[in-house]
């Protein structure tokens, strides 16, 4: 035992995974000049901004967010890792922690994508506000779900120079989430004519009825909530099913709820994508369970040439929705295991829309 433990074939071993762990740590912190922000919408809003060491204005970038009410800290190792490679290309980056997140004072079951919205209208004007920041060249990253409202922002603004929308789509909530929900089923082992005839139509069906009930609320206890919760109840007490539908019928409604939910289940980006006129790029996943990559992909190519939009696309085939390596799902994997060129792709692809730009 004490020649193994002197053994350089045990301690050479270790002290490579110990150094790697250190520059892993390393490569994980922000970088940059750091200064700590706060802004508001109707909420207090807290994150970074970061400069580059050399003298501005610098061009911007904001990372806006995942879905998610609990984990979206703008401190998290995603968030680092692409704002230094940001920082790299000499872009100034503004991160900030999700509304609701981390935060158990706020009811994230009733928060809207107008809120979210406004939230990063709130930090567009924050950077709108800083002398050092080139104004002409402020950029925006939308993440899963916050690229559904990047053109959005994009529209309101008026001045944005490019939008990255990682993993995310041009379709309604409804028409994008209805994939997740049909990969999910799948994926617990349902066949695919429970998927197709039973779980889509019901989850299609109750996702309307918010829909129509936050427009009108008087069908809130109309004939279409005892259809839905006859169908929930026939669905909770089958053998298979119950597995999936382990609710009996429909919360009791409550308007604020109700409303907030059939806004965000209705929520269309497409109108904004008509109206801008901005470069945009979409990185996508191959293997992606939550976004149907094969049709918003159809959909892009097709919708840039009819409307004479600047869109790029790249598609990472074997990657899964967080765009790691070998289709790695989500985890600790930040950094080094995102796909082959990811991080220099997209910041170069943001650093050409600047000198671009510089040099009309």
């Amino acid at each position: 035992m004490k020649k193994l433990i002197k053994s350089k074939w045990l301690w050479s071993p270790l002290i490579i995974i110990i150094m790697l762990i250190g520059l892993y740590f390393y490569k994980a912190q922000f970088q940059g000049i750091k200064q700590h922000i706060s802004f508001s919408s109707d909420i207090k809003l807290e994150g970074l901004l970061l400069k580059p060491e050399t003298p501005g204005p610098h061009p911007a970038i904001i990372l806006l967010h995942g879905a998610g009410g609990n984990h979206q800290h703008h401190n998290k190792p995603f968030y680092r890792f692409h704002a230094n490679a940001f920082l790299e290309k000499g872009f100034a980056v503004l991160v900030y922690t999700k509304r609701g997140s981390g935060n158990h004072d706020v009811n994230y079951d009733i928060f809207t994508y107008k809120q979210l919205v406004n939230d990063a209208l709130a930090a567009i004007k924050f950077l709108r506000e800083q002398k050092d920041i080139d104004q002409n060249n402020i950029g925006l990253m939308g993440i899963s779900e916050s690229g559904w409202f990047t053109p959005e922002l994009a529209y309101l603004d008026g001045h944005l120079k490019f939008i990255i929308n990682r993993v995310s789509s041009p379709f309604t909530f409804s028409k994008t989430v209805i994939h997740e929900v049909k990969m999910d089923a799948l994926n617990e082992g349902f066949t695919e004519t429970e998927v197709t005839q039973d779980i889509v139509p019901l989850t299609q069906q109750i996702w309307q009825y918010y829909i129509d009930t936050s427009k009108d609320p008087s069908l809130a206890m109309g004939p279409e909530r005892d259809a839905i919760n006859a169908k929930l109840k026939a669905a909770h007490d089958h053998e298979r099913l119950g597995k999936w539908f382990q609710f009996e019928q429909l919360e009791p409604y409550d308007s604020i709820t109700y409303a907030a939910r059939g806004q965000n289940f209705a929520y269309d980006p497409l109108p904004y994508l008509k109206e801008i006129n901005l470069p945009l790029f979409y990185v996508m996943a191959g293997e992606d369970v939550n976004i149907p990559t094969h049709d918003v992909v159809n959909f892009l190519e097709k919708f840039k040439k009819t409307n004479h939009k600047n869109i790029s696309i790249k598609v990472y085939p074997n990657a899964s929705h967080y765009l790691y390596k070998w289709g790695l799902g989500d985890g600790p994997y930040d950094g080094w295991l995102y796909q082959t060129g990811y991080l220099d792709t997209i910041t170069t692809w943001a650093a050409n829309q600047i000198t671009t730009a510089s040099n009309n």
